[in-house]
């Protein structure tokens, strides 16, 4: 959409888009139409306030927002950033069409690892997840997996970080339930950052909030929206749209609501600190009519998500994907199929930070073995992406005539220099031959993922936090009970 972005990555492997150029402007306008005629419920006093000053139409909680501010929002927002580890190191992309993996944010249930039963979630399930996806590959960040029950609901969104920051040095994206919280947990990234400055210079940490479907924003959402952008951290402020409950029954209907929430968020957040980074995109699926639940396996979840970040790149904004997740209870042949689509989907239309690793149940239920199931596939997926190398030491042809007709390659300096990189090689799916795999037990791809699991927690060691951080978080902690 923009011409003045010459840093943005752009997609080296194999990719695919749903929507036409013209679509996607169709798209827009409606969005446009949405936010100026419909207009966006706005709780907080302070974002009307903000807006009203802007040049926005305010009539009581109702604003209606011009075209030509959503446009301004658009293009002075940046197109990437820099998303760094707890240590400021390693820093991820996230612009373009660069993808990376992590866990969702709000499940109230747990399979437990032990029994397999189904229970209430709680830190202890925090702490294992993270410290999973720290030692796993190919789950790129954390975040806290699911809602904990043993805490105050007022005071656990600060438990759920200092179980997050504690177990991996991966970057995470936190959920906050109140302004307070979110200064808090800022106050508390900041311990390990070094200082406020240190975080924001080199930031591991993303504020997640929500719109309400359809077209609200709440008194909190917005006032926490306000708060990280006065902050500086990167900002995700998207909905969770269900098509034909909270959204329009029609796919194109519900893109152009959800994308007009998201540009509602975006407004705010630039008018409030023009040039904070701003991620859109959103859980965006049906209601099964049959049932009345938001479902994670449906294609259309796949087909909205990937359509959405046709508009998203268009806009050349950072984008939030959904993938890796599942409306099966258990960790069986219905999960695997809807987990490796979606996250398929979410990779080849170059979803930046796709979220909702390992859930199930249509977004209530968590389990260790899913995440270590899923784990694998955005492997498998990570390298169908990557696509393939054509240049001259790739095409070999020195190394074929070398080797001529009826020759091997095993023992090439070629193939010892490549075999590493070219070929993806599993961790969980069984490639031997009938005999050794009886030989070695006859286990089954749900054993191999209870062992990869088990293992990890017994062996794997997050890199710990200086005693005196550790220390300062539980004094943050500790005061609230």
């Amino acid at each position: 959409m923009r011409t003045d972005r010459a840093n943005v990555v752009r997609r080296t492997g194999v990719g695919y888009r749903i929507l036409s150029e013209s679509q996607i402007k169709a798209v827009h306008q409606a969005s446009l139409q949405i936010l100026d005629r419909t207009g966006v419920f706005i709780q907080s006093k302070a974002v009307r306030d903000l807006l009203a000053d802007a040049g926005c139409k305010v009539n009581g909680d109702k604003v209606h927002i011009p075209p030509h501010l959503v446009e301004w929002a658009i293009d002075v927002a940046p197109s990437q950033f820099l998303l760094y580890d707890r240590n400021g190191q390693n820093p991820l992309n996230i612009g373009g069409h660069n993808t990376y993996f992590g866990l969702g944010p709000t499940l109230l249930n747990m399979l437990d690892p032990e029994t397999g039963k189904r229970r209430r979630f709680t830190k202890g399930d925090t702490q294992k997840a993270v410290r999973l996806v720290d030692g796993l590959p190919n789950v790129d960040w954390a975040m806290a997996y699911g809602t904990i029950s043993d805490h105050k609901p007022e005071h656990s969104d600060r438990h759920e970080f200092e179980a997050m920051v504690e177990n991996t040095s991966k970057p995470l994206v936190i959920w906050s339930y109140t302004t307070e919280g979110l200064k808090d947990i800022v106050d508390m990234a900041s311990m390990v950052a070094g200082s406020q400055d240190k975080l924001i210079e080199r930031p591991f940490i993303v504020s997640y909030s929500e719109p309400i479907s359809p077209l609200m924003h709440d008194k909190t959402a917005g006032d926490k929206l306000l708060l990280a952008a006065d902050y500086g951290i990167p900002i995700i402020h998207t909905p969770v749209s269900q098509g034909g409950a909270s959204s329009p029954v029609t796919l194109a209907g519900t893109l152009a609501m959800a994308n007009a929430e998201n540009l509602s968020g975006l407004v705010i957040s630039q008018l409030r600190k023009q040039g904070v980074p701003f991620v859109v995109g959103g859980v965006i699926s049906i209601m099964d009519m049959a049932n009345a639940q938001l479902s994670y396996g449906a294609p259309e979840l796949d087909l909205l998500m990937a359509a959405y970040m046709d508009i998203a790149h268009y806009y050349e904004l950072p984008t939030w994907g959904t993938g890796g997740c599942t409306d099966s209870k258990l960790v069986d042949q219905q999960a695997a199929i809807e987990a490796t689509l979606s996250v398929l989907f979410s990779a080849l239309s170059g979803a930046n930070l796709v979220h909702d690793v390992g859930y199930m149940e249509s977004g209530s239920t968590g389990s260790l073995e899913m995440i270590a199931m899923v784990d694998e596939i955005i492997g498998q997926v990570k390298r169908i992406v990557r696509g393939i190398t054509v240049d001259e030491d790739h095409l070999a042809i020195d190394v074929i005539d070398e080797v001529g007709p009826g020759g091997n390659y095993l023992t090439t300096k070629h193939t010892m220099k490549y075999f590493k990189d070219e070929v993806w090689y599993p961790t969980l799916m069984d490639r031997q031959n009938i005999d050794r795999w009886k030989k070695t037990g006859e286990k089954t791809m749900g054993d191999r993922i209870k062992d990869k699991v088990q293992y990890i927690l017994s062996t794997h060691e997050p890199a710990p936090l200086p005693e005196d951080v550790l220390a300062s978080l539980a004094s943050v902690t500790g005061k609230l009970e």
